[in-house]
């Protein structure tokens, strides 16, 4: 039976030692070597290892630290993982994970796993996506403007929408994933509008049937324009949803309740909110106070109760404001 484990350890694919009572080395298996260039003869015990693999004073401090807490963890029957960065003989570096085990005749059998290259790739792909977050943010900066300058009336309207949409969030609860899904349907709720002609949407007049049913067709064409898009979120069906209401009334499809995703429902409410309390070409301001009347009086029939509440109580008990 001994002669089985010391052959398992001997082919193991990842180091490991085995160390006395005393703190000193018995056994290095092959791999471990291998890993790190030193033999028995280089660090015979744990002290001259711990000052060769960790030559930082102030690091190798924080590593006996941990190691000494360790071992007490260790006789409560406590499982133990460890990751260290190790000089090696050669003086490279390499991130090592260590789980130790403690063995009935008291000796410490510790494996050691080399995760060098899987903690290089995790830092590649993080550097990665924040590189992509970057250029998306770019993008959705580009279409914000393109939709500026063809509607110049609603300059702001996005980014004002988007931050009345994120403050009804937090104040819900709601997750920082899901806020960060409406953050970026909110920037280009109306890139739709790109496709209606520019007369229209500064028309200085309200708008006859013909003309609202125009202006009623920039969800799809946002929709239309998003829906390829592989987002971490639901954007396109965001922006397809932040005109339907509750009862049914919305467009472009009439979807009612449940059917409506929260994050729409929310974008709906700072919407409707901010497009009263601002100028447009065709009216001057209703003023914030007539635009909260307007969703307290249909909150649970047009629009989501729990986002009504959270965004009077943004504006009426902690003094939020659009600029």
């Amino acid at each position: 039976e001994k002669q089985r484990f010391l052959s398992l350890v001997d082919n193991a694919p990842f180091g490991m030692i085995m160390v006395n009572q005393e703190g000193n080395f018995q056994y290095y298996n092959p791999k471990f070597e291998e890993m790190f260039g030193y033999t028995l003869y280089d660090t015979p015990n744990g002290k001259t290892w711990v000052k060769k693999a960790y030559p930082d004073p102030a690091y190798r401090h924080s590593v006996i630290s941990t190691w000494k807490a360790d071992i007490e963890k260790l006789k409560a029957k406590e499982h133990i993982s460890e990751t260290f960065e190790v000089t090696c003989k050669d003086g490279s570096r390499k991130v090592v994970n260590f789980i130790p085990v403690q063995m009935e005749s008291g000796q410490l059998l510790v494996a050691c796993n080399d995760i060098t290259s899987r903690i290089e790739a995790e830092e590649a792909f993080k550097e990665s996506f924040e590189k992509l977050q970057k250029a998306t943010s770019a993008i959705i900066d580009v279409i914000v403007m393109a939709v500026e300058m063809k509607d110049p009336y609603t300059s702001g309207h996005q980014k004002r929408v988007t931050k009345l949409a994120i403050a009804i969030a937090t104040d819900m609860g709601l997750p920082s994933d899901l806020r960060q899904g409406i953050h970026m349907a909110g920037m280009i709720h109306d890139l739709g509008k790109i496709s209606i002609p520019a007369e229209i949407l500064s028309m200085p007049r309200k708008l006859n049937d013909l003309e609202f049913n125009l202006i009623k067709t920039h969800p799809q064409t946002g929709y239309d324009m998003l829906k390829d898009i592989d987002f971490d979120w639901p954007i396109a069906q965001m922006v397809y949803q932040h005109h339907e209401m509750l009862d049914g009334s919305g467009y472009p499809n009439g979807l009612k309740g449940e059917a409506i995703l929260l994050e729409a429902k929310i974008l709906t409410v700072a919407d409707v909110v901010e497009a009263m309390a601002s100028h447009r070409p065709y009216r001057a301001s209703l003023g914030l106070d007539v635009a909260l009347k307007e969703i307290e009086d249909n909150a649970g029939i047009l629009y989501d109760s729990n986002a009504v509440d959270a965004c009077v109580r943004l504006f009426r008990e902690r003094g939020f404001k659009f600029e």
